[in-house]
């Protein structure tokens, strides 16, 4: 007789849970984007240093110098400089619009901020307007970084934003720090850059706890005037959040958006009349734009474009016909080798795209660097600005000495980023970036440096400098662009290999999530037993061959390294794969012990169709309708299937009132939600902006009868919980209720009110109870009422199925109150939802659990969520929290984001415990999630270079990955309870 080998369920759950997150941490591995930094400090380069750079290699081999250009001296520094940074200043934001526009009339956002643009027009030579255009992600943090570093982004960057962290590599501000400098506003920057601010001379403010739209910006401006009045300062940085708060509060075009513009036209206006004179230099930027629906953190062209402004009151550029035209011929050659789509900027913000230059925003790290006379970040990938490079006693008649004190600018920008590129091929050892590879951007530099030896061999060009030689200024010209072509195509090149995937990784990533998958398929329908030999054998014998064929990947390692392969899997990743491979065999060999019924076969067909639609943008930007489609063809199947045992007339009109009753529900519920940037304009959604007590319009009535159905409910619903829980259980239920009613009827009422200058502490103080306490208090009745069910159920011996119902009741208060208005809402009510599908025969079980499943999804997007990070909670982090508090903040946005899942993760739990025999369709919920993971996984590894990757499939995959750790977690929790 053979020993037996029986895992437990909970083990068996907890075995399939290691491996799938084993097989997303082995895929992410290959597919979230790094690069490496280097904390080395940027060093001021001689303009004509190692002259020519091609004629100097071949002077190694015996052959004569090149006679330098000479040198023309820059103008003097600015010995200060006023950094103004107004949080997501779209452009169109500062520009006028025609007075007779449609469009001027309607939107608030419009002719608000008309400083910069009439000084652009009145003073030319000392005012300079562009189009700011940020790199994606659109986040604050990663903005502010990419100012100073002059450093692009790669994608894991987008999930730093909530967890600022000190910057480990050079940058603009480690230049300055030996100037005084004075910082107020967004705290980021002190996260960011701790080094470089003294705590005497800085005033910062908690970036993401706002209370309003006025306390940031009244913070900075109660100190601002009287830092600039004073003598010692040399460096001012302000960073206003209002504008940006304002956008995710009420959106672009509100009231109080004018009122935040004009409020920000008034500062600069005072800046320049009474700050700024010859020695001092004002800048005024976005770090990024703002969307339709006032967020950022995606890429679209609303979020991308925000504004630069520099003025001083002596001239930045030149303003003659010649320079303007050649100033435009640079311009217009770094849109066209960049790929900016100017007419789509035309097209989405109403506006001629083609009057301001365009310039990336790492463009400004260099530029800075010139203007200060510091040393250009050693990390910097950006190119100099052409407007701004004057020399010492420029004269517009001395086109050879301007043009030439150009090229010598462009040649020092061109010789740091050169050697950055060596730096990082020289540390890094990447393929990508050996000579031969950068051949294909280094050859510019070369042709420029061959076009300025040809020159300097001409025995009059030094003669001819005060003389504007047309030839030599021609060839000058070509020289700059060739330069300049380097720097832009560095920066293009960067973007792409940056965008490089261990494809070995992801591949390896997929074949666990694979196997683990087909293991939880197959133990649906097996029981976990097998006799110690069968295990051992299968076990070792598949580890020792997994492992040997890891092995013989070592006679080729540098080949495969070198086509992406493999980089990162490190020894202990092979051994964990390989006993990751092993596990899933043993499980793979044994025997099933029932056969599947038909709706299993239905339910994985119809799983495996709607997981393959994640590899459609199309279908992914429409998921939510999508869904909905699914989830009312399933209330079809369940409603046939309720009549295929309904004996009677009274069970037949059952069998037909419920999914009915569901598929009402769907309807009305289908009219709320989010709509995803991609959607407009054929998307139309009810939001919590929405709501208001205004009763002038048939809204206010809408709202008011919105929030006494929904007092009614919570009322019904404490008077059931009573029945069935108990006095104390059903009070811990009715009080938060309660409470999360009150701060849906003062967010509502809040919106309707305007937010003015000299407010009392009254606001503010209730604001703070609702925000803080409250919640506080939620939480506490939410925990006592959880663990008072739980010892009564196991005390008391109550029956599982009120303890479900009892434990799915006192969450709800919890999971609504980090919901905006009517996701709270819709969280309250959905118990009664869900109890519309524990109605039903034992032969439609499995379609009611699928069904929850797509509930799941229903209510997550009915909540007003989309699978971007735009739309993610993050206000949820500071409900109930005083400060910032990163666990918590963070749980608690997750919280907030998949609480339609935990909502019918507890639905699940009333169903088995009405069905404690059924245990075994846990599984499907693990299956469920695993199907469209391991799919996902495929479809991003085969479309790693689509253009909608990072934009589109990217989150959609990471939010899978989050909900199938999630349904694994609550599959493990509910085999324990319903055990």
């Amino acid at each position: 007789m053979q020993l037996g080998f029986g895992p437990s369920k909970g083990l068996t759950f907890t075995v399939l849970t290691l491996l799938q997150i084993f097989g997303l941490y082995i895929f992410l591995k290959g597919f979230l984007l790094t690069r490496q930094t280097f904390d080395l400090q940027g060093k001021r380069f001689e303009p004509w240093q190692d002259f020519p750079l091609t004629q100097y290699e071949q002077e190694k081999k015996g052959d004569t110098l090149v006679k330098k250009p000479i040198t023309i001296p820059s103008q003097k520094a600015f010995s200060r400089t006023i950094i103004v940074l107004i949080d997501a200043l779209r452009f169109d934001f500062t520009i006028n619009a025609p007075s007779s526009s449609s469009t001027a009339t309607s939107e608030y956002y419009l002719n608000q901020f008309p400083v910069m643009q009439k000084l652009a027009q009145q003073q030319p030579a000392s005012s300079l307007l562009y189009q700011f255009l940020a790199d994606p992600p659109t986040t604050t943090m990663q903005r502010i970084k990419g100012l100073m570093t002059g450093s692009l982004p790669t994608f894991i960057d987008a999930g730093s934003n909530f967890a600022s962290s000190a910057v480990n590599e050079d940058h603009l501000l480690r230049h300055l720090v030996n100037k005084t400098m004075y910082f107020l506003g967004d705290d980021t920057w002190v996260h960011l850059f701790p080094e470089s601010f003294a705590k005497e001379r800085t005033f910062d403010s908690d970036s993401f706890k706002m209370l309003d739209l006025d306390s940031v910006d009244d913070a900075i401006l109660s100190r601002l005037w009287g830092v600039l009045d004073k003598e010692d300062w040399q460096v001012t940085i302000a960073h206003f959040l209002g504008v940006d708060h304002c956008g995710h509060t009420y959106g672009p075009s509100d009231p109080n958006m004018k009122r935040k513009l004009n409020q920000m036209n008034g500062i600069v206006e005072r800046l320049v009349s009474d700050y700024v004179d010859e020695d001092t230099l004002l800048v005024v930027m976005g770090d990024h734009g703002m969307s339709v629906e006032g967020d950022h953190g995606g890429e679209s062209v609303e979020e991308l474009i925000s504004t630069l402004f520099m003025h001083s009151s002596r001239p930045l550029t030149f303003t003659d016909e010649y320079y303007q035209a050649f100033y435009h011929r640079m311009h217009k050659a770094r849109a066209l080798r960049l790929g900016y789509d100017i007419a789509s900027i035309s097209q989405r913000l109403k506006y001629d795209a083609t009057a301001y230059p365009v310039v990336a925003q790492i463009h400004l790290v260099p530029s800075l660097a010139y203007l200060l006379d510091i040393p250009i970040p050693f990390g910097n990938l950006g190119a100099i600005l052409p407007d701004i490079l004057m020399p010492q006693h420029a004269d517009t008649h001395s086109k050879m000495r301007n043009v030439l004190h150009m090229a010598q600018e462009f040649r020092a920008n061109a010789l740091q980023v050169k050697l950055y590129l060596d730096k990082y091929a020289q540390q890094t050892h990447q393929l990508d970036f050996s000579p031969e590879k950068l051949q294909l951007i280094t050859h510019h530099l070369y042709a420029a440096e061959e076009i300025m030896a040809h020159v300097m061999k001409e025995p009059d060009f030094s003669s001819s400098i005060q003389k504007d030689h047309t030839i030599y200024l021609e060839q000058l010209e070509e020289a700059i662009l060739e330069y300049d072509a380097f720097l832009v195509s560095t920066i293009k090149y960067c973007k792409a290999i940056w965008a490089q995937f261990d494809t070995g990784c992801m591949f390896v990533g997929i074949v666990l999530l694979g196997f683990s998958t087909c293991a939880s398929l197959w133990l649906m329908h097996c029981e976990p037993r097998a006799s110690y030999r069968r295990v051992s054998i299968v076990g070792v014998s598949v580890f020792a061959m997994c492992l040997a064929v890891s092995c013989l990947r070592y006679p080729f390692s540098e080949v495969l390294v070198a086509g992406g392969w493999f980089e990162k899997m490190e020894h202990m990743d092979w051994v964990g794969t390989c006993l990751a491979v092993a596990v899933c065999c043993v499980a793979l060999t044994l025997r099933p012990q029932e056969t599947a019924s038909f709706d299993w076969y239905v339910i994985l067909v119809a799983q495996i169709v709607q997981a393959c639609t994640l590899g459609s943008n199309s279908f992914v930007i429409w998921e939510d309708r999508a869904t909905r489609y699914v989830l009312a063809t399933l209330t079809m199947v369940w409603m046939v299937r309720n009549l295929q045992v309904a004996l009677t007339k009274t069970d037949r009109a059952l069998a037909l009132l419920y999914p009915t009753l569901l598929l009402v529900v769907l309807r009305l519920t289908s009219a709320i939600g989010q709509c995803r940037e991609e959607q407009f304009p054929h998307c139309s959604y009810l939001h919590s902006g929405m709501l208001e007590f205004n009763l002038e319009n048939y809204t206010g009535y809408g709202t008011i009868a919105f929030v006494v159905v929904l007092y009614g409910m919570v009322i019904f619903t404490t008077t059931t919980l009573n029945q069935v829980s108990g006095l104390t259980i059903g009070a811990c239920y009715i009080i938060p209720s309660i409470m999360v009613l009150f701060r849906i009827f003062y967010e509502i009422g809040a919106k309707s009110l305007k937010v003015e200058q000299g407010q009392n502490e009254m606001p503010l103080m209730v604001h703070h109870v609702l925000d803080v306490y409250m919640p506080r208090i939620v939480y506490a009745l939410t925990f006592i009422g959880n663990n008072m069910t739980l010892a009564d159920w196991y005390f008391n011996s109550r029956p599982r199925r009120a303890m479900s119902w009892a434990l799915f009741f006192l969450w709800t208060p919890l999971l609504a109150i980090v919901q905006r208005p009517l996701g709270a809402a819709l969280i309250l009510v959905s118990p009664w939802i869900v109890k519309l599908l524990t109605t039903g025969k034992s032969n439609s079980l499995l379609v009611r659990l699928t069904m929850l499943h797509f509930l799941g999804h229903h209510l997550f997007f009915a909540a007003g969520y989309q699978a971007t990070f735009t739309s993610l909670p993050w206000k949820a982090a500071f409900v109930g929290f005083d400060d910032m508090n990163y666990y918590g903040g963070m749980i608690l946005v997750t919280l907030a984001t998949v609480a339609g899942y935990i909502i019918t993760w507890f639905g699940w739990l009333v169903m088995l415990s009405e069905n404690p025999h059924q245990r075994q369709t846990l599984h499907l919920l693990i299956l469920l999630q695993s199907i469209p993971t391991f799919l996902s996984a495929i479809f991003i590894f085969v479309l790693r270079r689509h253009l909608m990757t990072w934009k589109i499939f990217a989150p959609r995959f990471l939010f899978q990955i989050l909900l199938q750790v999630g349904s694994h977690v609550a599959a493990i929790i509910l085999e324990r309870i319903v055990e």
